[in-house]
């Protein structure tokens, strides 16, 4: 038994000492890319673009000059998880959490009006991750 746990621990500790990129005496990580940037439909109105940063919404109050199906994307250029979540009529549509450089793309069918748009994870919107979007006014 004494043996098993032993060998659990060493398992552990090598796996930890793994993480990581090891060049010059600095560690670093490097997020890896998760496939190619999803796309925008065809047939949409317009896209409001955001980077999602700590924790802030740069474009904090976009304007979208037309109506209709809406692409909304996001780039998070912060340290942390973030996300893009937007109220609409027919409820929220959001990003799924993004890691570093990742970006998400969603498309909501939006009238005129404004509708809020803000960082659904954790405390982010609270912390100032927060906006609203006006569409055709």
């Amino acid at each position: 038994m004494r043996g098993g746990l032993v060998a659990a621990v060493a398992v552990v500790a090598l796996s930890a000492a793994g993480c990581g990129e090891q060049r010059d005496d600095v560690a670093r990580t490097v997020p890896e890319p998760v496939g190619p940037a999803p796309t925008t439909d065809v047939r949409t109105a317009a896209t409001a673009e955001v980077s999602l940063v700590e924790y802030a919404l740069d474009v904090r109050d976009p304007r979208v000059a037309k109506a209709g199906l809406i692409a909304f994307a996001a780039t998070n250029d912060g340290l942390v998880l973030h996300a893009l979540a937007v109220d609409g009529p027919a409820g929220t549509a959001r990003t799924p959490a993004l890691r570093l450089g990742e970006r998400g793309v969603f498309t909501v069918r939006l009238p005129p009006g404004r509708y809020k748009w803000y960082c659904p994870i954790a405390d982010h919107e609270q912390r100032g991750m927060v906006g609203r979007v006006r569409v055709a006014e």
